[in-house]
């Protein structure tokens, strides 16, 4: 293999793990073209030749739905703040009185989601009516709309014959979720073991998990978005509709992992007791726990997971009958393994 074939392979691998990369030169792409489109117009077109690369660069999203979307979202919030800036414009206050309500004003309808994501471009388009299309606000507003319009337009027109499937991250996201729920596991069966369960933090390390969840879910939610309108999906389906199903397990996995966190950590559990019973209960407890992330890892036959976690609620049942206890807490554990082990298997 050439040197040069292996640098391009290591390039697009980069670009997949990092789709920003060929967001920004799809950006630049779109800003150029947009630049090169109102060129021949003359007039305001080339006055204002700043506002089609604006649009452009206003569109910019992996989805192309998306940025269809924040094209209509810019024009519907420039036409806002210009509509404030000619109300503000007819008000009987002196300067710069009508500025400061206009910005007021669009802020607040920015904040409405009148104008979706482009909210904050209400007050700003307000702004430029009343400050540089103070001379003629009507041909100010008409050429920045529409010149911000048409480069929205070159911008989508972009995103549609360069698509995206931004698929990668969110890969890697959930590895590291996955890799974050074993450790917990694994971690906690050792506090069991040790009987240290009482001395961790275990409301930071939910917490912990919890933000790593929320952060592969948006991914996988970018990467379903930038499916629709995409040409390109359709090679890539049988993929991400794996993935898709993968992150829908990760995210039982991770109740499953949460409760188990809480109903251990929880002081009142009749598993933290200082009795033979509860220590018997631990270690099986524990044994389980080590499986269920030997198996989140690949590293475990699923029957090995549960064969362990069928042997926990054997035991469970056991210490029920022997003593007379619920033991709900050992049982709600072993209903949220079983959970966990069906939702990866």
């Amino acid at each position: 293999m050439s040197t040069t074939t292996s640098a391009v392979r290591r390039a697009r691998a980069r670009a997949r793990t990092h789709p920003h990369y060929f967001l920004a030169v799809k950006a630049a792409l779109a800003a150029m073209l947009a630049w090169l489109v109102v060129q021949p117009l003359g007039g305001f077109a080339a006055e204002y030749a700043y506002y089609p690369p604006l649009g452009a660069l206003s569109v910019v999203s992996t989805s192309v739905v998306r940025s269809a979307r924040n094209a209509i979202e810019v024009v519907v919030a420039i036409l806002l703040g210009a509509a404030l800036a000619l109300a503000a414009q007819g008000l009987p206050f002196p300067e710069p009185i009508p500025l400061g309500l206009a910005i007021v004003a669009g802020a607040l309808i920015g904040a409405s989601g009148l104008a979706g994501d482009m909210g904050s471009w209400v007050p700003l388009a307000a702004m430029f009516v009343l400050i540089a299309g103070r001379g003629d606000p009507i041909e100010y507003t008409a050429a920045y709309g529409g010149l911000t319009a048409v480069g929205a337009l070159v911008g989508v027109g972009v995103y549609v014959v360069f698509p995206q499937l931004p698929l990668t991250p969110a890969v890697i996201a959930q590895d590291r979720l996955r890799g974050q729920l074993a450790d917990q596991l694994d971690e906690l069966a050792e506090a069991l073991v040790q009987e240290i369960v009482g001395e961790k933090d275990w409301n930071a390390l939910r917490r912990s998990l919890e933000h790593t969840a929320r952060d592969a879910d948006a991914l996988m939610d970018e990467a379903r978005d930038a499916r629709r309108a995409n040409w390109k999906a359709a090679r890539w389906a049988e993929t991400t509709d794996r993935h898709d199903a993968r992150a829908q397990a990760l995210q039982r996995l991770t109740g499953c992992v949460d409760e188990v966190l809480a109903l251990v950590s929880d002081q009142r559990a009749e598993i933290r007791r200082d009795d033979p019973a509860a220590a018997e209960l631990r270690a099986t407890t524990a044994d389980a726990l080590r499986q269920v992330a030997a198996l989140l890892r690949d590293s475990a036959d699923p029957d090995a997971a549960r064969s362990a976690v069928s042997e926990l609620r054997n035991h469970v049942v056991r210490a029920q009958a022997t003593t007379g206890d619920h033991h709900f807490a050992a049982a709600a554990i072993v209903l949220n393994l079983e959970q966990a082990v069906e939702a990866w298997t």
